[in-house]
Parts: C-alpha cells; structure tokens; sequence
C-alpha cells in the first residue's frame, strides 16, 4: 500500500467503460478500488492488469471491493473500507448503471423502478457520501450519457435518470466548491463496447454515422476525458456536462 498516493473509487469498475477509467487511473498515478455488483471475475480481471502494471511501471495499484449500491450502509461501508485501506478519498467515479429501452407506453413498473434505483438512487447515494468523504481539491465524477440531453425513443426513463443526476451534481458543485472539490459529469455518445452492443447491427450502424468521425465511441474516448477531470488540471472546471459523444450532439 502506497499512502502517499491519491485514491479514486470507480463504482462499475467491472464494466467496459469502467475497467477502462480504472486503468486509465491506475496508469495516472492513482490507487484504484475497482467496484463492482455482480461480475466478480471482471472485477479481478481489472484489478490483476492494474496490479501488472504497478509492479512493471511503478503506477498506481488496485484493489475490487462489492457493493449493491442501491444499499446505502453498502455505499458508505465501500467509502470507509477504502479510507481505512489507503488513508482517503480523492477522486470519486460515479459510473454504475442499467439501461432497459423500451417506449413509454410499453414500459413495466418493475422496469421503471430498476431503472430508477440503480441509476439514480445507486448515484445519488455514490455522490452523497463522495460530498462526505472526498478530501480538499478531490473530484467527484458521474458518467451521464449524450441522452441525458437529447432523448430518442425508447430511451425516455433512461435518458430521465441521468438527467436527474445531471442537474443534482450542479447544485453539489457549489455546495463542496469552497473545499476545491469540483463536480462534473462526462456524457458518452454510442460507445463499443458497452450498452449499445444490445442494439441490431443496422442500429449500431445507424449511430455511428452520428458521429462526425463515423464511428462508434470507444471506452479508451471516455476514460481519456475521465482522466483529465480528475487532474488538476481541470480544478477550474466545475458543474459542467462535457459531451464525449464525438460530434453526436451537434
């Protein structure tokens, strides 16, 4: 354990995107604690490529560590473990989540309230306890989407629960500003792999010509802006949406 370098909890660490932020972090400097639901061979997956890595290059290490984070004694037992772990919190990555599409009036309430729970419940808790125990200058992250914004159908639900955090994080942005902590979201575009692998192949086709590179994004894209806003340099930018949709949103 390295207590001299800063720590980032990325919650959906198992994931394609999120395996990705947390590698990208590790590569940084950071010790990483690799969150993950229910994909436990993922999570050590992650976590053994990262460890590779900080014994080869002398970058920063990582550990996984299970939480449902619709649970909030589950939450704040993940923030406390990692204080305990490596002495702090610097950098909070709120990316867990679900996606279901399907029009609204096809909509189940048992899909509603998965959606709802994991998405916005899981984030808020994630963010709540970040506001709590990120120190001085951390950053708090969460991982919105390009239809937080622009809504298509059948992503009605979905595009409102990233919505919601969206506009939450704003207002935390001024609330944990005087400790140097800032607050912003990342709104990927269609990015392989990742949801949009659940789409038909003309479908995928169809959102890469969105891009005005006419491609799909790739989770390399989105841990490459992550990285930047939990730099210091990015210390001045704070309850901002920075799209990372490769043109999607133009």
């Amino acid at each position: 354990m390295n207590e001299s370098r800063k720590t980032a909890i990325v919650t959906g660490g198992s994931g394609a995107i999120g395996g990705e932020i947390c590698r990208r972090l590790a590569a940084d400097g950071f010790n990483v604690v690799v969150h993950y639901g229910s994909d436990l061979s993922a999570a050590e997956r992650v976590v053994e490529a990262i460890n590779h890595n900080q014994r080869k290059f002398g970058s920063g290490q990582a550990i996984f560590a299970h939480a449902d984070v619709r649970d909030e004694l589950e939450v704040n037992r993940l923030f406390d473990e990692t204080s305990q772990r490596f002495g702090g919190v610097d950098v909070v990555v709120a990316n867990a989540g679900t996606i279901c599409s399907n029009p609204i009036a096809d909509f189940s309430l048992a899909e509603f309230d998965n959606l709802l729970s994991v998405n916005l419940r899981g984030a808020f808790l994630t963010i709540r306890q970040a506001a709590r125990q990120v120190r001085e200058n951390g950053r708090i992250i969460f991982v919105s989407s390009q239809l937080a914004e622009r809504p298509r159908p059948g992503t009605g639900v979905y595009s409102a629960t990233k919505a919601a955090i969206d506009a939450m994080l704003v207002s935390l942005s001024r609330e944990v500003g005087s400790r140097g902590i800032s607050v912003n979201s990342v709104r990927p575009g269609a990015t392989s792999p990742g949801m949009v692998d659940q789409r038909s192949d003309a479908e995928r086709q169809s959102f890469a010509e969105l891009s005005a590179f006419s491609r799909l994004g790739t989770p390399t894209d989105i841990a490459a802006v992550v990285s930047f806003l939990a730099s210091s340099e990015a210390g001045w930018i704070t309850g901002q949406h920075l799209r990372a949709d490769g043109g999607m949103s133009n």
